[in-house]
């Protein structure tokens, strides 16, 4: 597998190193690390119970990390509350709650904003002209949206405060092949304005085709890590891996979860 340099050093970028998360006394995240960089889309993938969505918790400080570190550019994020982090531009849209029911499209974007409030009408007329669809449905409440519209009101209220990285979970569920196309077109679109994206996904296939770099986490712990392209061209080898390296029923178990 190719090896990559340490970025914990580098402006911009988001390095985590050892980051161990859980519930209460139970262990869920057990030393995994993993490493985001402008102008890239990096995934992380694995079997159900990986850690994989606990991980970007951790990240976020929804919950506190037990051990490891979390420097984004340059300085340590590990013991910061959720808004602080966003404050220091990470973003993050989580698979479940991700909008406001109750409120408007622009109402849930100024929520969004309430970190940059001064500069708040522009940033919501620049995230319009990003997401046209929004802009048609400002004034609708956010449960008359489809799904795929839903998942773009949440990553537009992300981008809110101007995050340079941002953090998603499982931004493909629930929607239909259509809409989730249309979601990876705007990741695309972020990537190349110079974001770093690190995308948490259960439909595997479909983020190794667009991402730049994947990590693989089984129990909490990384298990390999490649360009997309390389695990894409290895499909079989994946499916082993994420059942702990056993050599039974795999051609099931890949067509379960890399689908």
């Amino acid at each position: 597998m190719l090896k990559r340099t340490s970025l914990e050093s580098q402006a911009g970028r988001l390095a985590v190193k050892n980051l161990e998360v859980g519930y209460g006394s139970i262990p869920i995240v057990r030393g995994a690390s993993v490493e985001v960089e402008p102008n890239r889309i990096v995934g992380i993938i694995g079997p159900n119970g990986a850690g994989k969505s606990t991980f970007l918790k951790g990240v976020m400080g929804i919950l506190p990390p037990r051990a490891g570190t979390v420097v984004y550019d340059g300085r340590p994020l590990q013991g910061l509350r959720p808004d602080q982090i966003v404050s220091r531009g990470i973003g993050y849209v989580p698979q479940l709650r991700d909008v406001f029911d109750n409120l408007t499209v622009a109402e849930n974007l100024d929520i969004g904003g309430h970190i940059a409030r001064a500069g708040r009408n522009q940033r919501k007329d620049e995230i319009y002209s990003q997401f046209p669809v929004l802009a048609e449905r400002r004034h609708q409440s956010a449960h008359t949206l489809s799904g795929g519209q839903r998942r773009l009101l949440a990553l537009a209220r992300a981008l809110m405060s101007k995050p340079r990285v941002i953090l998603l979970d499982e931004p493909s569920a629930g929607l239909s092949p259509q809409a989730m196309d249309t979601v990876w077109e705007h990741l695309g679109k972020l990537k190349d304005q110079g974001l770093a994206l690190l995308i948490v996904e259960q439909k595997a296939r479909a983020l190794l085709s667009i991402a730049d770099w994947v990590y693989v986490l089984v129990d909490g712990r990384n298990a390999v890590d490649a360009s997309g392209a390389v695990l894409l061209d290895d499909i079989a080898n994946l499916g082993k891996i994420f059942m702990g390296g056993s050599e039974s029923n795999t051609d099931n178990h890949v067509n379960s979860v890399i689908h």
